[in-house]
């Protein structure tokens, strides 16, 4: 940080702490990150993804919850609510099944949204991964198509020409640290180019989760040798982005952006 201190005396270089009476200004990059840019920005999306899980009619907020593979990730087609696991104790016959929480909760308007049993949508996370498998010699060709059109200009070149700008700027502002005026032009031009190379940092991330999802997809595809035969939590928590219920069918979205319908 530059200015903790400012000269009150130039003549004498008495200094005193700066606690406003003139700009402080962060430099970017003079220290190594302590994780990776790219898992920072893709940790904040995911912080910010699961704060604003809401209800989707009327925007009421739902608590974000990571202990089952499918918790957060089955959304209502009727109201855009997602559904909760509930254990069910009908006259002594135990079952567990999956509900749209506004039915559940029943804070706003009456959601026709069918109960799922959660047998059943684990058969249907395993016939999509099964569809898939038995459609890869499609599907592979598709997911390449989507990585190549997925890659635009070169970001870090971007980033580059915007890391040099910061730079020289930064060096100006460390000539004229003693005046205000100036130091104030060139900290709102700092902080215009910080917030434009955050945003092509983010751009940079967004291409590369992408392509990072699809390879994953088309590794799991190449690497299946025959088709499942039960649900694996893992399989979905790797592959899956979310599954919309209807009400006489699913449409399962995969994170490399595949969907795929299954009747039921």
């Amino acid at each position: 940080m530059l200015q903790k201190t400012y000269t009150v005396d130039i003549l004498e270089k008495k200094r005193e702490a700066n606690t406003g009476q003139v700009p402080k200004y962060y430099v970017e990059n003079s220290h190594e990150g302590i994780i990776p840019k790219d898992i920072f920005l893709k940790v904040q999306g995911e912080i910010t993804r699961r704060a604003n899980l809401t209800k989707g009619s009327t925007e009421r907020r739902r608590v974000y919850s990571g202990r089952y593979a499918l918790s957060g990730m089955v959304f209502c087609v009727h109201c855009g609510d997602i559904f909760r696991r509930i254990k069910w104790n009908n006259r002594g016959c135990k079952s567990t099944v999956w509900r749209c929480t506004s039915r559940v909760d029943k804070d706003g308007p009456d959601c026709p949204a069918r109960t799922v049993r959660e047998e059943l949508l684990h058969e249907v996370v395993v016939k999509a991964i099964n569809e898939a498998f038995r459609e890869k010699k499609n599907i592979l060709p598709l997911l390449q198509d989507n990585i190549e059109s997925s890659l635009t200009e070169d970001v870090d070149d971007r980033i580059a020409v915007v890391d040099e700008q910061i730079k020289k700027l930064q060096h100006e502002l460390l000539t004229t640290a003693d005046i205000k005026t100036s130091g104030d032009d060139l900290g709102m031009e700092i902080r215009r180019l910080r917030n434009e190379k955050q945003a092509l940092q983010a751009d940079g991330a967004s291409e590369r989760d992408l392509k990072e999802r699809i390879d994953e997809m088309m590794t799991f595809l190449d690497g299946l040798s025959c088709e499942l035969t039960e649900y694996d939590e893992q399989y979905v928590r790797t592959l899956l982005e979310k599954i919309t219920v209807y009400d006489d069918y699913f449409v399962v979205e995969f994170k490399s952006g595949i969907e795929i319908q299954i009747d039921q």
